[in-house]
């Protein structure tokens, strides 16, 4: 297994990623919101915050989900979200791949709560690079 960013708590592996959570190759989904695909639009959302590039708010630093680069498996699951995040980020785009199990283990968020849509935490370790496995949709 990889190693996590250096930013994560310490004992993220053995406390806080989910035990069911699989390096596996799974088609997905992703905005990227910058205008271009690199590295940094895989970046997990604890990494996002705390690197200033969204805001706070109220935080459960226990949440896998905190600490995942967010994908989906159905793109129609993207639409919504690339409407809000045009507003401030009009470059943004989506692109399809897959979660390249060399870069991390993945899992559907509905295995571990509640939710409708196709969402999928995956937990990227640091020194990969998942960019490589995505291309610019339509």
């Amino acid at each position: 297994m990889g190693k996590f960013p250096e930013c994560f708590p310490s004992d993220f592996e053995s406390r806080i990623l989910p035990k069911e959570a699989k390096e596996e190759n799974r088609a997905v989904y992703r905005v990227m919101k910058y205008g271009k695909i690199d590295k940094d639009g895989f970046i997990s959302t604890f990494e996002e915050i705390k690197f200033g590039l969204r805001p706070q708010g109220k935080l459960d630093l226990n949440d896998p989900g905190l600490y995942s680069t967010s994908c989906y498996e159905n793109r129609e699951d993207l639409d919504y979200v690339l409407s809000i995040l045009m507003r401030k980020n009009p470059s943004a785009f989506i692109v399809k791949g897959e979660t390249e199990r060399s870069c991390g283990p993945c899992q559907l968020t509905k295995e571990r709560k509640k939710c409708k849509d196709s969402h999928v935490d995956w937990w990227i370790y640091e020194e990969s690079n998942p960019e490589q496995y995505f291309k610019k949709e339509g």
